[in-house]
């Protein structure tokens, strides 16, 4: 089943799914863009073939499109709370984190130093209450800082009818 923290493959290496939305009628996977030259580029999912349909690189998202006869589980996104625990979840791993910032587009994250997310992991979903709140975009390992894209976008960047 294709779900929010499950994986594609890209060029060999093993890609995270941030999130399965609807959007302009078909069903989507968003994950980070930065691991794409851009769009057309070709992945596998589920054992199927797709193609990155669009970029938003200000946003460092990407959406591929899915076929109408697989099988998914649409995200369900919530609000970040600020200096409230939250939790990066991928198929490999799971990992604690802190919301220290919220802005209009980021979250700010903090992370033990112990337990960093890897290369491999952009585009993580970073959960709080059960409900995808962003998708991770970023990590500098010197502070144990990382950021998000906050999932507070979507409706505006996809439509207004994502929950």
């Amino acid at each position: 089943m294709i779900k929010s923290g499950g994986y594609f493959f890209y060029k060999g290496m093993r890609c995270i799914i941030g999130a399965v939305i609807s959007f302009k009628g078909s069903h989507c996977i968003v994950t980070a863009s930065h691991i794409f030259r851009g769009t057309g580029n070709r992945v596998t999912v589920d054992g199927r073939e797709l193609v990155v349909k669009s970029i938003l690189k200000d946003f460092d998202l990407a959406l591929i499109e899915l076929p109408t006869d697989c099988i998914f589980k649409a995200t369900e996104f919530g609000s970040a709370e600020i200096l409230e625990t939250a939790t990066l979840v991928n198929d490999m791993h799971v990992i604690k984190c802190k919301v220290i910032n919220a802005g209009a587009s980021l979250l700010y994250l903090l992370f033990p130093i112990s337990d960093m997310p890897q290369p491999g992991d952009s585009g993580s979903p970073i959960l709080q209450a059960g409900k995808v709140i962003g998708i991770l975009s970023s990590v500098t390992l010197n502070n144990s800082m990382g950021t998000a894209i906050s999932t507070a976008q979507f409706p505006r960047l996809f439509g207004s009818t994502l929950k």
